[in-house]
């Protein structure tokens, strides 16, 4: 299991830009060397394709400019070269940004005679996961509030032929619902099917929190009566089996990207994971966690995880604390009033996230930046 420091902070990044105005101050940078290289394009006529880059999970400006320039200066243009992004801020994974031709500028002077050659940036998948809708919409939660499901699964398989014993149901089984066309449901209406699972354990306090539901899989109507349903299960997740119950499927919002440090001290424990049958976590897992919007903690928050720095013995003899090494990142994907549902979006180390650990909040999303 891994071990944490106790307190951490951060410093708020802040842009130093090196060219001065008349009265001293900071303002942009020197735009010489990537203005003559313009120059030089538009006297030969020279162009260079447009490379595009699609933003990850957790991507900000800075870091993009750091991949693919190699410093982070250049994060304004690429905001610039992306009107449609308002600011920073508004970042979503899933965005193709245009990369400017600055990438690789080499100039080289001759007397007088600047020329320029462009090696340009490459196209590439995001080196953080994409969160994706189903991935949202598959989290699962902790029910500390009483469970209100919409209706029950009465019976799987129903398409066999009767004697056939089989009580779980997975994609592409028909599955039947106790919700008809008296509840408003008509052909091609969605469900989601949850699976109540063991009573989550609070390890911060021992105190139990609630049942853990997670989702079984997505049906959609394909026959009605006055009171019930036939579905086809069209996503599986879990075994289905009757009894389980289901809500109307409602599509996951987006989660707004996380860009800035924060200096809050918030610590969560991790609960349990998603899946149930592994004893460790790893990158696009989904594990859950034991505060929530009681807390101030929303969708789009980033939690670290560390191992803690053994103390060790200096050249003076004096014992120091070693350095906290960052091994993994969680974003939680949508919050309970004690309770979140987290996806581990990075692992920075051979050290996997554990049920029992401890996490620190290490960015809050960009609501905050509003503020």
């Amino acid at each position: 299991m891994l071990q944490f420091a106790k307190y951490r902070y951060y410093e708020v990044m802040r842009f130093v830009l090196a060219a001065q105005d008349a009265h001293g101050r900071s303002t942009m940078r020197n735009r010489l060397i990537p203005v003559l290289g313009m120059l030089t394009l538009a006297a030969t006529g020279a162009s260079a394709a447009v490379s595009t880059y699609v933003a990850g999970y957790g991507d900000t400006l800075w870091d993009i400019s750091n991949r693919f320039y190699g410093t982070h200066e250049y994060w304004d243009d690429i905001l610039a070269a992306n009107p449609s992004l308002a600011s920073p801020e508004a970042l979503q994974p899933g965005m193709e940004l245009v990369l400017p031709e600055i990438a690789g500028a080499v100039v080289q002077a001759s007397g007088d005679v600047y020329t320029t050659t462009y090696v340009q940036a490459p196209t590439l998948a995001a080196s953080t996961p994409m969160l994706s809708r189903l991935r949202l919409e598959t989290a699962g939660f902790i029910a500390v509030d009483p469970l209100q499901p919409d209706g029950v699964v009465l019976g799987v398989n129903v398409e066999e032929a009767e004697g056939i014993a089989n009580d779980d149901a997975y994609a592409g089984d028909l599955v039947e619902v106790d919700l008809g066309s008296a509840d408003g449901v008509v052909n091609g209406t969605v469900f989601t099917i949850l699976s109540e699972g063991q009573t989550a354990i609070d390890p911060e306090s021992g105190g139990e929190l609630g049942p853990i539901i997670r989702i079984a899989g997505v049906c959609r109507v394909v026959g009605v009566t006055e009171s019930t349903s036939v579905t086809l299960l069209e996503h599986s997740y879990r075994a289905v089996h009757a009894g389980d119950p289901i809500v109307y499927y409602r599509p996951a919002g987006n989660v707004a990207v996380n860009s800035v440090p924060v200096l809050d001290e918030i610590s969560v424990w991790v609960v349990a994971f998603q899946d149930d049958d592994f004893p460790d976590a790893y990158t696009f897992d989904v594990v859950y966690l034991n505060r929530g919007s009681d807390a101030g903690l929303a969708a789009g928050d980033a939690f670290e995880a560390y191992r803690y720095g053994p103390v060790a013995e200096g050249l003076d003899g004096q014992m120091v604390e070693m350095a906290d090494i960052p091994v993994a990142e969680v974003v939680i994907l949508s919050v309970q009033r004690t309770t979140c549902s987290a996806i581990v979006s990075v692992n920075r180390t051979g050290d996997l996230i554990q049920t029992g650990d401890r996490l620190h909040l290490a960015r809050r999303q960009a609501r905050d930046l509003a503020r």
